[in-house]
């Protein structure tokens, strides 16, 4: 069967009578997601398209138009059926196994394509220099990197919100916390490239000490010239034990937070305290107030967000 350039030769959602064998030229198969985004893939010499909505007895999945002067082949649903019919059953069963391991298959590629784009969309929203960004320029810039439809977008925009980083208007979203936007990307960065966690996920008792810091700092901590809040070393210890039911703060539990340099111990005193083994002659600690607050909240956030990406869809 001869076919001109640009005539269609069937619709996306038509019920499928025949599937078809591209013997010459070129046509295109164009579809549309339940945004009407529009996505193609071209057809030469020896594709085929039509043979898995019969065998699924599914609407056509695309829309076919000739690019070129062409020439198909057309296989009619009777003949189809008829040559199935004269199989053995063991073939019956395996194209049947095939047509089934074919729509995991796709399943499988939406949901890793889902999961796979998050970090896009972080790096998107992490190198915006406004804090207000259309919804039109986040998809237009993600189709950079991915063919996410605008739902699934949208669903990825919904996690950001549930975690308080933007903030969805109608047509727009506002960046709550870019700080802690460029935390998340580059912690995925990291786990991407060397398959493992990256230096800003905290072990728990990192975590713990840290928390009561933040907590200890909102209640009582003092600003220092050099910009850094800190606070009294009895008051983390008091603060650590009551938020760890009972965890005895320690050199040993402020070790490597010293060393990662998110904790600063001030000078140190003459005055002993001898209710803390270990730190009698530190007086106080500091930090960056604000990056600890990003960084605790990364490490509470961080645990839920795969569970978060499979589930959402």
């Amino acid at each position: 069967m001869e076919i001109a350039a640009d005539k269609i030769l069937c619709m996306q959602g038509d019920t499928p009578h025949s599937f078809y064998i591209v013997k010459k030229g070129t046509l295109v198969a164009t579809y549309k997601d339940e945004q009407n985004e529009i996505q193609t893939k071209n057809l030469g010499p020896g594709s085929t398209f039509g043979e898995m909505s019969l065998v699924e007895g599914e609407p056509l999945e695309y829309t076919v138009r000739a690019e070129e002067d062409s020439e198909i082949e057309v296989i009619p649903q009777s003949l189809f059926q008829e040559t199935m019919e004269k199989q053995p059953i063991w073939m019956k069963s395996i194209i049947s196994f095939l047509t089934q391991r074919n729509r995991i298959a796709k399943e499988n590629k939406r949901k890793k394509e889902f999961i796979t784009s998050f970090p896009s969309l972080l790096f998107i929203l992490a190198k915006s220099e406004d804090k207000l960004i259309s919804l039109k320029t986040i998809k237009n810039e993600l189709k950079n990197f991915s063919n996410l439809s605008s739902l699934e977008t949208y669903k990825l925009l919904l996690i950001l919100q549930d975690f308080k980083l933007i903030r969805l208007q109608a047509e727009s979203l506002t960046i709550e916390n870019e700080k802690l936007i460029e935390l998340l990307y580059d912690t995925l960065r990291l786990r991407a490239i060397y398959k493992n966690s990256s230096h800003y996920i905290l072990s728990l008792t990192e975590q713990a000490v840290l928390s009561a810091f933040v907590k200890t700092a909102s209640e009582k901590g003092e600003l220092q010239p050099n910009g850094l809040v800190a606070v009294k070393t009895t008051d983390l210890a008091a603060q650590t034990k009551h938020s760890m039911h009972g965890m005895t703060l320690t050199m040993r539990s402020l070790e490597s937070l010293l060393q990662k340099r998110l904790l600063q111990a001030a000078p140190q005193t003459s005055t002993k305290n001898n209710d803390l083994p270990g730190l009698e002659f530190i007086e106080k600690f500091s930090a960056d107030f604000d990056r600890l607050l990003n960084l605790v909240e990364l490490n509470r956030i961080y645990p839920l967000l795969d569970k978060k990406l499979i589930t959402v869809q």
